[in-house]
């Protein structure tokens, strides 16, 4: 793989790092005054390990999943799901595994690319990371340029640290919470698989309900759960840093969250038992599985098949990051 390339915006509100490798974006710190400041993004505990492939070598922060999701679809599925083939091999999709160039660095803009392959319907992505001069903020775009017209599964991939002292999931206003549809780490994961919960505080399990809304959890676990319906801002409270930390994206186009939440469920390399993190992930798909499964017509999800793109039109997604004293 090319070697990695970081580049690093500084303003009165803070600082912010973006690496070449999926276009990934952390660390962030947000300045919050009086000395006080919060850094919400997450960075993989075994840092840049040229060892692991793709994404994984140098796993942190934020980055763009298109097309979203696994390339593998898992064992168990309910009766009434189906499987099919990914087009590729590369689970979040190309630009999450590859090198992105710079395009352009200001004082207050990174602009970065990746040309996807010729056989791809996608042609290039281009990324632009921008600070809010007035405030603890920054806004992030994604446009996309297609080679042919194509629905893909697609969702940012923001994934915030978890500090020892904890974080408060304020989340958002929501319509309803599904569970993945087979155990996401089979013998780990507690949540009942293929059920819909009407709050995040009472995950049902097979030893009483789970309170996911405080992290991190007493038990170590793997948990998937997609948030149908979610109203930005999605809302983080890391009490010790008297801080808010607000996620907020066009929910017309995600209208859902995906959350990760891994807390050290996965014992193998390179997790080894040690990864604490949480992915809030604005999505258009089925879970991360939009390449792989096809859930039952009266799946509530159903309809999450992706983003429209068309060939030769131009598309941009964005969104903000931001940060508020409490």
């Amino acid at each position: 793989m090319d070697s990695m390339e970081r580049w690093t915006l500084k303003w009165a509100h803070g600082e912010a790092t973006a690496q070449s490798l999926g276009g990934m974006l952390a660390p962030v710190r947000f300045e919050l005054g009086g000395g006080r400041s919060v850094s919400p993004l997450y960075v993989a505990p075994w840092g840049d390990d040229a060892r692991w492939p793709g994404l994984l070598r140098a796993l942190r922060g934020e980055w763009p999943c298109l097309p979203f999701g696994t390339v593998a679809a898992p064992p168990g599925l309910p009766p009434g799901f189906e499987t099919r083939n990914a087009t590729d091999t590369w689970n979040h999709g190309y630009g999450a595994n590859h090198m992105w160039r710079l395009v352009e660095k200001t004082a207050d803009r990174l602009t970065l690319r990746i040309d996807y392959p010729s056989e791809e319907a996608i042609e290039s992505l281009e990324r632009t990371i921008e600070v809010d001069p007035e405030a603890p903020a920054l806004i992030v775009s994604l446009t996309v340029h297609a080679r042919r017209d194509v629905v893909l599964p697609f969702a940012l991939h923001p994934t915030f640290a978890i500090p020892d002292e904890g974080v408060e999931v304020l989340a958002c206003p929501y319509q309803m919470v599904h569970s993945y549809p087979v155990s996401p780490e089979s013998g780990i994961s507690r949540s009942l698989p293929n059920h819909a919960f009407a709050s995040l505080k009472e995950i049902a399990t097979a030893t009483g309900p789970m309170d996911v809304t405080r992290l991190p959890l007493l038990d170590k676990t793997e948990e998937l759960l997609q948030i149908a319906g979610c109203r930005p801002p999605f809302v983080l409270r890391y009490s010790t840093q008297q801080a808010d930390v607000l996620l907020d994206w066009n929910p017309e186009e995600l209208p859902d969250a995906l959350l990760w939440i891994s807390n050290g469920g996965r014992a193998y390399e390179p997790w080894s038992g040690r990864n604490v993190a949480l992915g809030v992930e604005p999505a258009q798909s089925f879970f991360d599985l939009g390449r792989v499964v096809m859930p039952p017509a009266d799946h509530p999800l159903a309809g999450r098949t992706g983003l429209a793109f068309r060939a030769g039109v131009s598309r941009t997604v964005s969104y903000r990051l931001s940060a508020r004293s409490v």
